[in-house]
């Protein structure tokens, strides 16, 4: 069968973590603050339920027989908590399983490719993205690695050899990002795509080029628009990416900014919000929307912003705009570092 594109190029860390987090059973140890008694059970649930209040679980049950005692309750803030995590069996078992596991999510992705070779991308050591951080640290929310994920990763380095690309000094996204726009304008003079991506990560998702999802392999390969990548893009500076990167975005919307686009009142800028304000919009209109709801919060004013690291900056909302833009795009060029007002200026979008 002739294959469609040259070259498949996968952003691999995700399927890498997963691998060497499947060698480990995760628990914690709970420690009473005031007597030292310990206690190992098999995750937070276990130990006070789902939820805010923190009051069911092993937590609820004794308080339920302590209050039938008469006896004072007990809270979660009684206990300090370490998290810990264990081998499920010996390493040569866990290892074999991890590279099983590898082993059928490449065979999966060359499949679905329709390419003649494929790549495997992982992060080596290094980002630019922490020192250009100042508002929150870059992945800064993020836990410890698995216990066993050095190990996974030679493995995986050995096993496949010359099908692995080390990335060091920026994101894999950004690599793959950079391959996606040279696809693209190869397109644009050829009309022939070489190249094909896939990932799991969102924040290719700004990449015109051919990908697809290798947790979803049924649903082919696509190819976005400009106005989707541009629309990708300008969703990503409203609503951030708190949970994987600790990149903060927009806050929240003003109450002017939510009365105008007849937005209900909420306590933060969630993805289904950010949509509804871009829907319908071409590229320039995305932007221009993001800059008004950007302004609409923060205002003109310089104001004082203590960046996580201590020190005092100033700074308003073309400032946040700014540095939110740099974290977010992936690059197109080797070293770029986007700046947000030059897609303002092409666009002619007076701010």
């Amino acid at each position: 069968m002739t294959q469609k594109y040259k070259m498949c190029n996968v952003d691999f860390d995700t399927c890498l973590f997963r691998a060497a987090k499947s060698c480990q059973k995760d628990y914690i140890i709970v420690t009473h603050k005031e007597t030292g008694w310990k206690q190992r059970f098999d995750g937070v649930s276990k130990f006070y339920g789902l939820g805010k209040q923190k009051n069911k679980g092993w937590i609820g049950e004794q308080n339920a027989i302590r209050e039938k005692q008469g006896k004072p309750l007990i809270y979660v803030d009684d206990f300090s908590i370490e998290e810990c995590a264990e081998l499920i069996d010996s390493e040569e078992v866990v290892l074999e399983q991890a590279l099983t596991m590898i082993d059928v999510t490449v065979g999966r992705i060359k499949k679905t490719s329709e390419a003649e070779d494929y790549r495997l991308y992982i992060a080596g050591t290094g980002n630019w993205r922490y020192d250009a951080a100042n508002i929150l640290p870059y992945k800064g929310n993020r836990k410890p690695k698995p216990i066993f994920f050095l190990e996974v990763k030679e493995a995986l380095v050995q096993k496949y050899k010359n099908k692995i690309v080390l990335v060091d000094n920026q994101e894999v996204d950004d690599t793959l990002g950079q391959i996606g726009w040279q696809n693209y304008l190869n397109f644009r003079k050829t009309g022939k795509w070489e190249h094909v991506l896939s990932y799991i990560d969102k924040d290719l998702k700004m990449i015109i080029s051919p990908h697809f999802n290798y947790d979803k392999c049924d649903e082919g390969v696509e190819i976005n628009t400009p106005e989707e990548a541009a629309k990708w893009f300008c969703l990503q500076l409203l609503v951030g990416d708190k949970t994987t990167d600790n990149i903060q975005g927009l806050p929240n919307l003003s109450p002017e900014f939510q009365e105008k686009y007849e937005l209900r009142k909420c306590r933060g800028l969630g993805k289904e919000t950010a949509l509804k304000i871009l829907e319908g919009k071409n590229i320039k209109e995305s932007f221009e929307v993001v800059v008004e709801a950007y302004k609409s919060y923060y205002g003109e004013d310089k104001k004082k912003l203590l960046t996580f690291r201590g020190e005092e900056l100033e700074y308003n909302w073309l400032d946040y705009l700014k540095e939110n833009g740099i974290l977010l795009w992936m690059r197109r060029e080797p070293d770029e570092m986007y700046n947000i007002e030059d897609t303002l200026k092409r666009l002619d979008i007076k701010y």
